[in-house]
C-alpha cells in the first residue's frame, strides 16, 4: 500500500477536503448525471498522481480526473478506462486479481481482473459536503474498510456491494481520517487530523481514541511486526508507537482540539506510550514504504525523500532536484518509484 496521504496532498494542491454520508452503490447513484467516465489523456502519467500500488504483473497509479494508469515496468504507462472523473487517491489489492480504488465524491471502484477493468461501487457527490475516501484497507476480497474526511468510516463484508457507515464516538470530532491499517497483533489503527489516533480491537465495532503527543495532522502510518506502528505527518513529524494496545485512551467527547498542545519532553512522550523520532526533515510527510532491507522511506512536500538505515536508527535525505510534492513511493530493484504532482518519477 502506498500514497495514503491523500488528505495532505489534496490540501497542498488546493483541493477541497469535505465529506458527507456514504450510501450503497445503487443503480440510481450510478445513473447520477454528474457521473462521467474519465477522458483519455496522452500525458496522464505526467500529471497529478496520488496513489501508487505494486501489482502481481506491474504497477498501478491513480490521480486527477479519474485517471487510472497501469504499467508492467514502471516506465511505460497505459491509461485504463475509468467510470469517474473524480480525483482518485488510494488503492488496495487484497489479492492479485481483486482490488479497490477510492477518492473524491465518495468514489470506490473495484476490479476482479488485476486492474485491467474497473466498476463503480460507491459514488456520493453530496453538494454540501462531498465524501472523500482517503484510504481503503481490505483483509480479504469481501471484508474491508474505507476511511475519509470528517470522521468517515465505512465497512463492507460483501466485497463492496454494500457499505455500512460506522459511527463511533471519534466521529463526533469530525476530524479527517487519513489512513487505516491492521497491525501485526490484529488491532486496527486509524490516524488523522489534529493528532488523531484511534484503535479497535473488535474489528471496527468500537474505537478508542488514543492520547496523542501531537496536535498537528497525521497523514499516514507504517505498521511494524510487534503490534506497533510508525506514524508520520506535518512538518517532518515522525513518531513510533511500540505497542498500540499499551497507549492510554481518552474520551473524544472531552477532547478540545483548540486547547491541545504538542508534548515535546521525551520522557513525557514515552510515558504516553509514544516515541518522537528525530529526523533531518522539516517538510510534511505524505507517503511511506518499507524497503526490502527493513528500512523506511518517507516522501512528501517539496520533493522530500527521507531514507532510514535498516535498523531505522539514522536518517538521510535523498537529493531530489525536482522539488515538487510526492505522495506515494514503492521500492523497485534498489531504486524508488514515486508519484506526485508531476506524475510518475524514478529516484
Amino acid at each position: 500500500m502506498a500514497g495514503r496521504a491523500a488528505a495532505a496532498l489534496s490540501l497542498s494542491l488546493g483541493l477541497a477536503a469535505v465529506c458527507g454520508v456514504a450510501l450503497a452503490a445503487e443503480e440510481a447513484v450510478k445513473d447520477d448525471p454528474r457521473l462521467n467516465p474519465a477522458e483519455q489523456m496522452g500525458l496522464a502519467a505526467e500529471r497529478i498522481l496520488v496513489g501508487l500500488q505494486p501489482l502481481a504483473d506491474g504497477y498501478l497509479a491513480v490521480g486527477m480526473r479519474g485517471h487510472i494508469l497501469k504499467s508492467a515496468d514502471g516506465k511505460s504507462w497505459s491509461q485504463q478506462s475509468s467510470p469517474v472523473r473524480s480525483m482518485l487517491v488510494t488503492i488496495d489489492f487484497p489479492t492479485d486479481t481483486t482490488g479497490f480504488i477510492g477518492g473524491h465524491d465518495g468514489t470506490i471502484l473495484k476490479t476482479t481482473d488485476g486492474g485491467d477493468s474497473w466498476t463503480l461501487q460507491h459514488f456520493n457527490p453530496e453538494p454540501r459536503r462531498p465524501v472523500i475516501v482517503y484510504d481503503l484497507m481490505f483483509d480479504t476480497p469481501e471484508r474491508g474498510f474505507a476511511v475519509g474526511s470528517y470522521g468517515l468510516i465505512l465497512r463492507t463484508t460483501d466485497g463492496g456491494e454494500t457499505w455500512t457507515q460506522l459511527t463511533p464516538d471519534i466521529e463526533f470530532l469530525g476530524f479527517h481520517n487519513s489512513q487505516i491499517q491492521r497491525l501485526s497483533n490484529d488491532a486496527l489503527l486509524i490516524v488523522g487530523e489534529k493528532g488523531l489516533a484511534a484503535r479497535s480491537t473488535d474489528d471496527g465495532e468500537t474505537w478508542e481514541m488514543l492520547v496523542s503527543p501531537y496536535s498537528g495532522s497525521f497523514f499516514g502510518l507504517n505498521p511494524d511486526d510487534s503490534g506497533g506502528a510508525w506514524v508520520y505527518g506535518m512538518r517532518g513529524r515522525l513518531y513510533r508507537i511500540p505497542d498500540v494496545l499499551a497507549v492510554e485512551t481518552q474520551n473524544p467527547m472531552d477532547y478540545d482540539p483548540f486547547m491541545a498542545e504538542n508534548v515535546e519532553n521525551p520522557e513525557a512522550i514515552q510515558a504516553m506510550g509514544w516515541q518522537r523520532i528525530k529526523t533531518p526533515a522539516s517538510e510534511s510527510f505524505f507517503g511511506a514504504t518499507t524497503r526490502p532491507n527493513g528500512g523506511i522511506t518517507l516522501v512528501g512536500n517539496a520533493g522530500l525523500i527521507l531514507n532510514s538505515d535498516p535498523q531505522r536508527s539514522s536518517w538521510s535525505i535523498l537529493p531530489n532536484p525536482n522539488g515538487d510534492t510526492l505522495a506515494g513511493v514503492v521500492p523497485v530493484d534498489g531504486k524508488l518509484l514515486t508519484v506526485g504532482r508531476q506524475g510518475v518519477e524514478w529516484h
